[in-house]
């Protein structure tokens, strides 16, 4: 089965201060969320077809030894050449084509039994980390969604510092959505509505983002 995009995140300083940047150009906070056992917590921004989650690590100890030591979340923290970003995807049932090879991760956060499929390049910090949701997630309710400019992600296009990607991020350029743009810092573009209006912000005095719509 091949897969679509789901979400995104950018690994942030503890508290995700950043999200603060966010609601000055207009965008609406949603709930946060913990993930017990990853030592990691986030702050959310909803749009029609995806969210942005500013993630941090909440409990450094838990992130290094527990279950979600393998995503290397601490690793990425401290290392300055490790990219922060984060690509969150779901299977297409009865599509053809084939997920990243990766592994199975058992979130404590998640029912007994349900995983994550995480792409085999987690080890490789300088590459996105990548996910894959092979459930149907229940919908967000009561969380606010964006309005005009920001209300469809129609592209991601990923700036990685490598000149040879990982077969995981060679198939994750298959599905739509998401370009990656090689030999260059990190950076990560988002583009809202087709970037109809042809404006932009560029919040990388504090985050390595730039939305355009």
């Amino acid at each position: 089965m091949s897969i679509e995009l789901d979400h995104f995140f950018i690994l942030t300083t503890p508290g995700a201060p950043q999200a603060e940047l966010l609601s000055e150009i207009g965008l609406t906070e949603g709930s946060p969320n913990d993930h017990p056992g990853q030592g990691t917590a986030n702050r959310r921004f909803f749009f029609s077809n995806s969210m942005l989650e500013l993630i941090y690590i909440r409990d450094a100890a838990e992130a290094a030894s527990g279950p979600g030591s393998q995503l290397r979340f601490v690793e990425r923290a401290n290392d300055v050449n490790a990219s922060p970003f984060g690509l969150v995807f779901k299977a297409i049932p009865g599509s053809a084509g084939a997920i990243f090879p990766g592994w199975r991760y058992y979130p404590d956060y998640l029912e007994t039994g349900r995983y994550l499929y995480i792409g085999q390049n987690s080890d490789i910090l300088e590459e996105p980390l990548c996910v894959c949701i092979t459930f149907d997630l229940p919908l967000s309710t009561n969380q606010p969604l964006q309005v005009e400019p920001y209300t469809m992600v129609t592209e991601l296009r990923i700036g990685i510092p490598v000149l040879r990607p990982s077969s995981v991020l060679e198939t994750i350029t298959q599905s739509e959505r998401v370009s990656l743009q090689l030999g260059e810092p990190h950076r990560l573009e988002v583009v809202f509505n087709e970037e109809q209006e042809g404006q932009f912000k560029d919040f990388r005095s504090g985050l390595p983002l730039i939305m355009r719509w």
